[in-house]
């Protein structure tokens, strides 16, 4: 049916004509009353008072009518039949005494009797719009086309019904499956009434069956003006724009930001912002959506979701508590104690770790995620005879699994045991990896175990050429280089490691540096250095960069917003800006000449500020060009934090890996200290660069967030 078939109560003409079918004033009376306790929904008492009236004036058809109306709509159809019988005995020329008939024909289930008395009906008025209604509604499952017809004869009587019936014409199109009569029809009604919501989310949909994303998007932005609160809608559309075919974060977001700002509890928006938020790794963020959500208390998918972001955004505990909460509500859900058993273990708490996923592989001695985890945990552990029985049985369930393969061969080939099998292993996840740089790295590592660098050192190379961001394998790239004899390539790779390593992880790596030093004569010292600080340097390379400057002249501090900016081969620029990101005054140095604008800033000395801007921004462009570290030469060997060059000396930190102090010999002494160091694509760049001259000081701090840069270093090291 297109809609609940409806049994219009037929209204009173005037009191008079009630008061003359009534018969007397009692029936009269008990018929009115029947009247107001059905307008109260009081039906029973009101079927009662009608039944009264019934037994006072047993002729009366209008109280009939009116009797069997109500009797329909409280379920009574056996008195409302009996009632249609005597109405259309009593009065069959009336059309609307065959359309109360059929109703109830209906009702009982007579589908023929019932179209046969609307057709009756249209027969006696071709002016009954209702019965054409009725014998449209009646007919729209069994033969969507004659429906159609009647709802045609419908639209021309009650021209003001249109937008309605050209609708459910649009639905019965549909079903027949004639889409092109569906959106003529939907637009049709569209058209007749634009604020009538029904057409509107059909044609949308339309839209969408036909891949039409962008003209169902138009439909469901014009409906947001018609339902401004339907978090639905703005779920949807958010849903539209973050699909493959149109794949616009931005706007999607902007419609789940609005869904969620109606409902803080709507899932939907809650998941889709924090999913946008967690590829930003604004894992924060994406926990905030997460944590108010309504699926929360009945999704375990969702409270994993959560947990992952309290952990990727450093809270633990609230990521295990959430978790030990989980698992008690969802005990026999394996991913979540699975999870919480990873919680355990990275917050230290490695035997309880053991214990649950103990307790999972007992329930399920083939979780292969879990016992893979028990097995690593075990090996680092260094408890070798459970690692090697869980190694072993994931082994005799899949032998072609590399992962396992490799690692079982790496815990030998590290402790030095098992070497011969540890090889085989190794080498047949390398076999079935062959592009795997840690299967390589491992290969390398268990023939250095054997006592075969040269072999070692051919499988490291290519090893570190694919990972080339890992300490381990620098490490074990020192290691082997020194056992083939070449104690320089060493000592680059343990600095490559101890520059890669946690800084409290450090120790081994600088003890490994320091002991080499010793084999490399103190000559060598300076163009090793230089090299090593090249190596991760991005001077050359094209980049630019948001920052925060503060400057010190004669008392008078001010601070600014600027851009930097870096184009190869010598290109360099520092803007300052104002206000709305307005530029106020720029500098920029370009083959060897400057041009810089005449300052205007609030509470400088135009002529000083540009005699220092000058000696500044040439030396910002040495060291973004890589002029700085240009010629080089170290003369106190390892002992010596500081290189030299003409005009020009640079000293380095501590640890001997980043420049510390540069100060150069101009008309006076300009020093140049960079600082706070961060990785960007593995290459060094200074987080901040404070200048230091007579009555003058500038710091500038680089926005790590607002950085472009494209280079990627893979840290390559002599074949």
């Amino acid at each position: 049916m297109i809609k609940k078939i409806l049994f219009p109560a037929l209204l009173l003409c005037s009191l008079g004509q009630a008061a003359y079918a009534a018969a007397d004033k009692e029936a009269y009376l008990h018929f009115m009353n029947g009247m107001v306790l059905e307008r109260k929904g009081n039906f029973d008492s009101a079927m009662q008072e009608y039944k009264r009236t019934l037994l006072l004036d047993p002729q009366s058809v209008f109280v009939y009518k009116q009797a069997l109306n109500l009797a329909l709509h409280i379920g009574k159809v056996d008195e409302a039949a009996e009632w249609a019988d005597f109405v259309v005995k009593a009065d069959s020329t009336t059309a609307d005494n065959w359309v109360l008939y059929g109703n109830v024909r209906w009702a009982k289930g007579d589908l023929d009797g019932a179209g046969t008395a609307y057709e009756k009906a249209a027969e006696l008025d071709p002016a009954d719009q209702e019965a054409f209604y009725q014998l449209a509604s009646l007919w729209s499952s069994r033969n969507p086309v004659k429906a159609i017809g009647y709802l045609q004869k419908y639209l021309e009587l009650r021209p003001e019904d249109s937008a309605e019936i050209y609708y459910q014409i649009a639905v019965l199109y549909n079903a027949k499956g004639d889409f092109d009569e569906v959106k003529k029809n939907l637009v049709n009604s569209k058209e007749a009434d634009p604020d009538y919501p029904q057409p509107r989310y059909m044609l949308a949909g339309y839209y969408e069956a036909k891949s039409d994303t962008m003209a169902a998007i138009n439909e469901y932005e014009e409906l947001t003006a018609i339902e401004p609160g339907n978090v639905e809608l703005f779920d949807h559309l958010g849903e539209l724009y973050a699909g493959p075919s149109v794949n616009n974060q931005p706007e999607a977001e902007k419609y789940f930001l609005k869904a969620w700002a109606k409902d803080k509890t709507d899932p939907t928006a809650a998941f889709w912002l924090s999913v946008i938020n967690e590829q930003r790794h604004d894992f924060a963020a994406a926990a905030s959506y997460l944590e108010a959500s309504a699926a929360l208390k009945d999704d375990a998918a969702i409270t994993l979701r959560l947990a992952y972001y309290y952990t990727q955004s450093g809270r633990y505990a609230q990521a295990i508590t959430m978790l030990e909460g989980a698992s008690r509500k969802w005990p026999d859900n394996g991913e979540i104690s699975y999870f919480l058993a990873l919680g355990y273990d990275d917050t230290g708490k490695t035997k309880k770790a053991r214990e649950m996923l103990e307790s999972l592989l007992g329930k399920n001695p083939d979780n292969a995620e879990a016992r893979m985890q028990y097995a690593v945990i075990s090996e680092r552990e260094n408890d070798m005879p459970a690692a090697e029985k869980s190694f072993r049985y994931l082994l005799a369930k899949n032998p072609d699994n590399a992962n396992v393969l490799n690692y079982l061969g790496y815990a030998f080939a590290d402790r030095g045991i098992n070497l011969d099998e540890a090889e085989v292993l190794i080498s047949s996840a390398v076999a079935l990896d062959p592009a795997n740089g840690a299967y390589m790295d491992s290969l390398a590592w268990v023939k250095f175990k054997r006592g075969l660098p040269q072999e070692a050192l051919a499988e490291i190379k290519k090893s570190v050429k694919l990972i080339y961001d890992d300490p381990i394998v620098w490490a074990h790239a020192g290691d082997i280089y020194e056992a083939a004899g070449d104690s320089r390539t060493a000592w680059m790779a343990w600095k490559n490691s101890w520059l890669l390593e946690k800084p409290a992880k450090r120790g081994p790596a600088e003890a490994r540096v320091k002991a080499l030093q010793k084999k490399i004569p103190a000559a060598e010292a300076g163009a090793l250095e230089t090299a090593f600080l090249k190596s991760f340097s991005p001077a050359g390379l094209e980049f630019s960069s948001f920052a925060k400057a503060e400057a010190k002249l004669r008392g008078k501090t001010v601070k600014f917003d600027a851009i930097l900016h870096f184009a190869p081969p010598e290109d360099f620029s520092i803007t300052v800006m104002g206000p709305l990101m307005a530029p106020l005054w720029k500098a920029k140095l370009s083959g060897g000449s400057l041009e810089m604008d005449s300052v205007s800033l609030k509470d400088l000395d135009p002529e000083a500020f540009s005699y220092w801007a000058s000696l500044m921004t040439g030396e910002l462009g040495d060291v973004f060009s890589g002029r700085t570290m240009a010629g080089l030469v170290q003369h106190e060997g390892w002992d010596s934090p500081c290189l030299k060059s003409p005009g020009r000396e640079v000293c380095l930190d501590d640890s001997l890996s980043w420049p510390e102090e540069i100060t150069t010999e101009k008309e006076k002494k300009l020093t140049l200290r960079p600082g706070g160091y961060f990785f960007k694509d593995l290459y060094l760049f200074p987080g901040t660069l404070e200048f230091k001259l007579p009555f003058v000081s500038l710091k500038l701090t680089l926005d790590k967030e607002q950085m472009n840069f494209s280079g990627v270093n893979t840290l390559k090291l002599p074949d």
